[in-house]
């Protein structure tokens, strides 16, 4: 183990993390995440991937994208657990959802999350890929610009 402060990499800030949290492992839910969290790091933040099961606190960590493939009964359940479990910090922190594997006609399958709501539309792909929502969700985390002084 390394003990040279200046071989660690920094720890970013609580205000740049977001946990993009997966429900299910298969290969559709790791390519979104990657391609998620690529997005997001491309506009500054600080993507950090885990398995939803994982997740014991979310301690800083300012922002969360949780999904996986909604057509999976288990999936669905490790979304549920995971927004129980943490429901008290996600009702003052944002949270998105996407889904991989949506419903005949491109509809999410439903999170029962009672008192919770999504910051967000569920992210559905699409052709043009995980990018644009990713997009909208770092442009929402975007820091408010100060206004100029006339």
């Amino acid at each position: 183990m390394r003990t040279d402060p200046l071989s660690d990499p920094p720890t970013p800030p609580p205000d740049r993390v977001v946990l993009v949290a997966l429900t299910s492992a298969d290969h559709r839910t790791r390519r979104a995440a990657e391609e998620i969290g690529a997005e997001l790091a491309r506009h500054g933040l600080h993507p950090c991937l885990a398995r939803a099961a994982d997740v014991d606190s979310l301690a800083g960590v300012r922002a969360v994208v949780l999904g996986g493939a909604g057509d999976r009964p288990w999936a669905r359940l490790a979304a549920v657990r995971f927004l129980r479990r943490h429901a008290v910090v996600l009702h003052v922190r944002p949270w998105w959802v996407f889904d991989v594997a949506p419903l005949p006609g491109g509809l999410p399958h439903p999170v029962d999350a009672p008192g919770l709501a999504p910051a967000g539309p569920v992210g559905l792909g699409g052709p043009a890929g995980w990018a644009g929502w990713a997009g909208g969700i770092a442009a929402s985390l975007r820091p408010a610009t100060p206004a100029a002084h006339v």
